[in-house]
């Protein structure tokens, strides 16, 4: 058992799911992204590569003490000088009033809905639970060259990438809740970094 947990530490395999990343994914960036977001995604994924271990942590929003969902996004939205407000349902009023905001309807279940297809690297992708509270917030990044599957980046507990459960701040697959969740995706919008 001691060998297990040697290899665990000298390959920066943690118990809470992450692993070092030698490299964040490539990423099929459409060609009109805007010129002000390509550097600030880049930076974002970056992020996930310098800090690959940051836990899942209620409150917290730095790499040093952990993140929880709002916080992660605080600090990317930080590495671009927006300071957006602190909640994930602050943040949903602060963006839902914007004009490019996109508001999710009920039906949309899966990710072949019509409204998903209008999702663009660096919206905030907001949750609610069936009772309208927002709930968590993350950062949708696009889809990874490699294969094509979305990608989004925050912290949180209990999502996956590629299979593989993690907890804590990173990039994990996008996924649209299933039918009878706890949560629904209520809407998304552009970041506003300039």
């Amino acid at each position: 058992m001691k060998i297990f947990w040697a290899w665990c530490l000298s390959t920066g395999m943690l118990l809470s799911g992450f692993a070092a990343r030698a490299a964040a994914p490539a990423m099929d960036w459409p060609a009109d992204l805007p010129a002000t977001k390509r550097p600030w995604l880049e930076k974002c994924l970056k992020a996930t590569e310098e800090h690959p271990q940051v836990p899942y942590k209620l409150g917290a929003a730095t790499p040093q003490e952990g993140m929880d969902c709002s916080g992660a996004v605080t600090y990317l939205l930080g590495l671009a000088g927006v300071t957006p407000p602190r909640s994930s349902a602050a943040m949903y009023t602060w963006l839902a009033q914007t004009p490019t905001f996109v508001t999710v309807p009920a039906d949309a279940k899966d990710i072949s809905h019509a409204i998903y297809q209008k999702l663009r690297p660096g919206d905030l992708i907001f949750w609610a639970k069936q009772d309208g509270t927002v709930s968590h917030v993350h950062l949708f990044l696009g889809k990874e060259k490699s294969d094509g599957r979305w990608v989004m980046i925050g912290s949180s507990e209990g999502r996956s990438y590629r299979g593989v459960k993690r907890s804590g701040f990173g990039i994990v697959d996008f996924r649209v809740p299933r039918a009878g969740s706890a949560t629904r995706i209520i809407g998304f919008g552009p970041a506003p970094v300039k």
